[in-house]
């Protein structure tokens, strides 16, 4: 299966915090494996359009200007969270209306976490079919308030940079 080079950067995490990486997160998620491969061949884009950096699992984010680790350290931040409120546990089904109010619900949350900044963002898939989800890119957000805001909007996963400054995919089911 696709995406299996990058096990290591699959983490698995519990409602109780527990956490497991690779083969191990994979096998504990109802996710499945064809879902978690789309979530690791998506480039998580920052602006809309392709207007700033991506970041991609598994791929250091860069530490100069305009690269994503330059917008953090720039915001003076070791931290950050690719979220979205599109499309609850990858409903297709939810409409534009839906998924649009459940996006300005998150940056309405988001405005409550003092030194957070936030970035709007997309997730773009390999598969044309697969239509951009909007997101944001939430600089300074603790990994706890990223996995409760990602489970709060019925996420399956988010991506999460720590610093080290490679993005993990969090699994949250």
């Amino acid at each position: 299966m696709a995406g299996y080079e990058h096990n290591f950067h699959i983490v698995h995490v519990t409602d109780d915090g527990n956490r497991t990486t690779g083969n191990t997160a994979r096998a504990a998620s109802s996710i499945p494996d064809g879902l978690i491969d789309a979530y690791l061949s998506t480039t998580y884009q920052l602006g809309l359009g392709g207007a700033g950096p991506s970041l991609r699992i598994g791929e250091p984010v860069g530490t100069g200007p305009g690269t994503v680790g330059g917008m953090m350290a720039d915001a003076g931040a070791t931290c950050a969270a690719f979220i979205t409120a599109w499309n609850p546990h990858s409903n297709p089904a939810t409409t534009d209306a839906e998924n649009e109010a459940a996006h300005a619900r998150l940056l309405d949350r988001l405005a409550a976490f003092p030194g957070v900044t936030v970035h709007e963002g997309e997730g773009v898939g390999e598969n044309p079919e697969w239509a951009p989800e909007r997101s944001v890119f939430a600089v300074g957000l603790a990994s706890s308030d990223a996995i409760s805001l990602g489970r709060e909007f019925r996420q399956n996963a988010i991506v999460w940079v720590d610093d080290a400054g490679v993005p993990e995919l969090l699994l949250l089911r």
